[in-house]
Formats: C-alpha cells, structure tokens, sequence
C-alpha cells in the first residue's frame, strides 16, 4: 500500500500523510487522497475539482499540492507526519522520498 505526503503548493508546509488521516491509513490513490484531506480539513468537497498535472505547471501562488510516496527506497524512514511546518520534516520529503505528481486543486466558484 502506498504512502503518499502532500505538500502545499503556496506554504510549502506537509499537509498530509496518509499514514494518519483521522487516525487511520489511507487507502487509494493520490487524488482520492486529496479529496478526502480537504474534506476532513473543511468538513466538506466544496466541488473542488482536481486535476492532475506536471511538477512544475502551478504557479507559487496556485492552490494544489506536490504529492510524495514515503514508502520506498528509504524513504519509510521518515516518521507519521504530525508537524507540517518542521522544516527538517519538509526537506527530507524533498530530498527522500520519491515525487509522483502534483494536483491542482480548482474551487467550484472559480
């Protein structure tokens, strides 16, 4: 079962692993992932629609999120994310674990 982190694209803070999400492992994919994040976030799927897209499509300020598997080539060394802002945390997804794409999160409104 995959282990994905998702960091945001305008903080640049973890704002996700699936290996806690309300106490529990996540199972499914990396969008199903993202969906149910923001629905535990903000109590609801608002329509949001989200689209799967290159590392480097969004712009600073663009909603969306860089997603990581933390559960292959040493990158399972890597504790339960609990601290989205620990730099250190942050720098070793980066540098660790291995990049599977980026979401692009559009609001239904716009």
């Amino acid at each position: 079962m995959a282990r994905y982190i998702l960091i945001d694209n305008c903080s640049g803070y973890i704002w996700g692993d699936s290996a806690d999400l309300e106490g529990k492992i996540f199972n499914g994919t990396p969008v199903e992932y993202a969906k149910a994040l923001d629905a535990h976030i903000d109590n609801s799927n608002n329509g949001r629609i989200y689209d799967e897209t290159s590392r480097h499509a969004l712009a600073s300020n663009e909603t969306g999120y860089h997603v990581f598997r933390a559960d292959v080539d040493g990158s399972e060394a890597i504790p339960v994310v609990h601290d989205g802002q620990d730099r250190d945390t942050i720098r070793a997804v980066w540098d660790i674990c291995e990049y599977v794409t980026t979401i692009r999160c559009i609001d239904a409104e716009g």
